[in-house]
């Protein structure tokens, strides 16, 4: 090999080495870049994560306090049923009491308004009819 082949092999060989040095700067810049995205989208996703696990707990309490509302409800509806079950009963037997007496009433009214013959009955003569000849006939016999 000459001397000026040999400085140019390692003219080519730095030329090569300079090359590679830069790309892999470029490259080392662009890894630390991606990893810092990475980072930050860590981060966020993390952040997000933590909301999202927050809104759960909060939903979840909040749908068991609904359960529980619903179950507080469903006996306080229970109750109301029992006791309009209970009135609707007591509401039938003042009605059947009511129609009873209602009954009797009438039954006690039409047998008022029928007039009751010989209720008063008197033998007795009228004596508005002929008042001289009812007197006179009437009269005590010791003033005969």
């Amino acid at each position: 090999m000459t001397p000026v082949m040999k400085s140019a092999y390692r003219s080519v060989m730095f030329f090569i080495g300079q090359r590679e040095l830069e790309m892999q700067y470029k490259m080392n810049r662009m890894v630390a870049q991606c990893r810092q995205k990475c980072e930050s989208m860590q981060e966020k996703f993390t952040e997000k994560l933590e909301q999202l696990h927050t809104a759960y707990q909060k939903m979840a309490k909040r749908c068991q306090m609904m359960e529980q509302e619903i179950e507080s409800l469903s006996k306080d509806k229970q109750e109301l049923q029992e006791k309009f079950s209970e009135k609707a009963r007591q509401k039938r037997k003042l009605d059947e009491m009511y129609d009873q007496l209602r009954s009797e009433y009438e039954s006690n009214k039409r047998s008022a308004i029928q007039p009751a013959n010989n209720f008063f009955s008197r033998n007795d003569p009228d004596l508005f009819s002929n008042p001289a000849a009812t007197m006179m006939d009437n009269r005590d016999p010791i003033r005969k």
